[in-house]
């Protein structure tokens, strides 16, 4: 049977949805097998429409539980990137605001980390819950952060193990598919994707993310979901930590009025989220509400009750002991200049390498200036928190390379591009 679909699509057909529900019913009864590859190599090879993508999507959503709530929810997604934890400020700031947000998380793909491995940071905090348990956090903190592990798109992990195994994870149409399936069964009915693109990102170029993000808005309005694209460079970090507890305390600055780009990025987002909710509402007003939320302490607030609603341990975020670092080190600049550019591909492939062999999030990169900062000879550029000295070892020439200093400044750089509704 996916031998026959594997020769319709090299002789230039469209799969029906027929087609695809047979293809995610193969998944799940075989897992990512070699055949079902030779499937998705096809479809990387021959292509696809636009409603060939909404039905995989379709299809690998309903190979698992989907959520139904009598609610307007927002979710917001981003499609990787180092130094990005957006998601953990924008949560607690969306529901502060008297809004519904749900976050399905997923683990990472490639060199990123995603917000399933930001918030495992936090002791105890629990994203495996029940319909009921759902329900409850969204109707009494106004937010729930739930893993689409377990009976929650099954299909998709499948999807992942095979773009990981075969290369195919920079294929447009497959991550739109599993991104969607996610977002189909959360049940959001707004949802904001920051599309990335850059040397940092699964997508390297513009263009790429322009299309990815056409296609987005095709599918998710196509299931009754009014869509907000962002499309993102990845040149500049949007937090200054890169790690997944270093990540969440970066975060929690933020909640705690810090002024910085992680900042002005998070409250984009929210402004476009709540206008598209409301398009009556003046975006200098959102502005207002959203920054006074961050200002008066009620986003912080927010953020330790749907901690503590899914069991997460507060106290140890309100004593900022979540990131314990056993070691570390300063990078210095090796002469006056200005930061000309960070490698935050290496930086973020080099932490991640460390913690899947340590299982250990206080591992971590402190980036003390941005993209076009002066700095003088002996400033620190970025500390390194390790743990075992052959990670010094074997990383210290790699890391010391990744931020280059110039002669001439810099154009400050705001990586948010273009946005698309």
């Amino acid at each position: 049977m996916i031998q026959d679909l594997i020769l319709l699509k090299a002789k230039g057909n469209k799969l029906s949805q027929e087609n695809y529900y047979e293809v995610v019913d193969y998944m799940i009864k075989h897992g990512a097998d070699k055949l079902i590859a030779k499937f998705f190599i096809a479809l990387d090879s021959f292509g696809m429409s636009k409603e060939e993508v909404y039905r995989l999507a379709l299809a690998m959503r309903d190979s698992g539980r989907v959520l139904k709530f009598n609610m307007p929810l927002f979710e917001k997604h981003s499609t990787g990137g180092v130094g990005d934890p957006t998601s953990i400020v924008l949560i607690p700031l969306i529901a502060s605001l008297g809004y519904k947000i749900i976050k399905m998380t997923a683990r990472s793909l490639v060199f990123t980390n995603g917000s399933a491995d930001r918030f495992k940071a936090i002791p105890h905090f629990k994203v495996m819950l029940t319909n009921e348990e759902i329900e409850h956090n969204l109707n009494t903190t106004n937010a729930c952060v739930i893993s689409h592990g377990g009976d929650m798109c099954p299909a998709d992990r499948v999807l992942y193990d095979i773009m990981e195994k075969y290369g195919l994870e920079h294929n447009l149409n497959l991550l739109v598919a599993s991104i969607a399936c996610k977002k189909f069964a959360s049940g959001a009915k707004i949802v904001l994707v920051d599309v990335k693109y850059g040397d940092a990102s699964v997508i390297k170029r513009y263009l790429d993310a322009l299309s990815m993000a056409k296609i987005l808005k095709y599918v998710f309005k196509k299931n009754g979901i009014k869509p907000i694209l962002t499309i993102s460079s990845t040149v500049q970090t949007f937090g200054d930590g890169i790690g997944n507890a270093i990540e969440l305390v970066d975060a929690l600055n933020v909640l705690q009025g810090r002024k910085c780009l992680l900042r002005d990025v998070s409250v984009r987002f929210a402004v476009e989220m709540i206008t598209t909710a409301n398009p009556t509402l003046d975006r200098s007003d959102a502005y207002d509400m959203i920054n006074s939320n961050i200002d008066n302490g009620l986003a912080y607030k927010k953020f330790m009750e749907i901690v503590s609603a899914q069991g997460g341990d507060t106290k140890i975020l309100q004593e900022a002991k979540v990131f314990k670092p056993y070691r570390s080190v300063n990078f210095v600049a090796d002469r006056d200049g200005y930061v000309g550019s960070i490698n935050s591909l290496v930086l973020g492939e080099i932490v991640r390498r460390i913690c899947e062999t340590s299982h250990d999030d206080n591992i971590g990169i402190a980036l003390r200036v941005k993209i076009g900062d002066f700095i003088k000879k002996g400033e620190i550029l970025l500390s390194f928190y390790y743990k075992d000295e052959s990670d010094f070892d074997n990383y210290i020439t790699a890391i010391s390379g990744c931020i280059r200093i110039t002669n001439e400044k810099i154009k400050e750089i705001y990586p948010i591009r273009k946005v698309i509704r």
